[in-house]
């Protein structure tokens, strides 16, 4: 009896692992958010930061580790997937590493790049939101002060 309990707590370890490694292999950058929510179900962990949405996932992968997803959303569509394993015996939760927004943020400026965003396109947000993202945008130097004049002149004039 005992060893049939044992044989079924290691199965169960073991198929939650590789069906979340499953899941994670079906996803590819360039996947819709709608495609991340059906495969993956609702993420456990959920950050946000400057418009883009971190979705991260954990189950226990074997004795004294987790397993660990990320896929991270701009403008709804995947634009950076993350995997790793990490030891822990306090739980999946404790081990989540920190977020390297800068990383993030740089595959969102490159996505939006070689995806810009039609007019009709961008996101509905008030006024005063629209002139803060694009001043922070300014001041990093990802436009210049007279795109910063024209798109300002464009938010104000809608």
């Amino acid at each position: 009896m005992k060893n049939i309990i044992l044989s079924f707590v290691l199965v169960a370890l073991f198929t939650s692992c590789s069906s979340l490694e499953q899941k994670y292999i079906k996803l590819d950058v360039g996947s819709s958010k709608s495609d991340v929510a059906k495969i993956m179900g609702p993420a456990p962990y959920r950050f946000t930061h400057e418009n883009v949405e971190a979705w991260r996932y954990a189950v226990i992968g074997g004795f004294g580790y987790c397993d660990y997803r990320e896929f991270y959303l701009f403008h709804d569509t995947l634009i950076l997937k993350n995997e790793y394993n990490r030891a822990s015996i306090a739980g999946c939760t404790v081990g989540l590493k920190s977020i390297d927004w800068e990383t993030v943020l740089l595959a969102a400026e490159e996505y939006s790049k070689t995806h810009p965003l039609k007019e009709n396109e961008l996101p509905k947000t008030n006024i005063v939101e629209q002139l803060k993202e694009l001043n922070k945008l300014k001041e990093s130097g990802v436009i210049t002060e007279a795109e910063f004049k024209k798109a300002k002149e464009s938010v104000l004039n809608k």
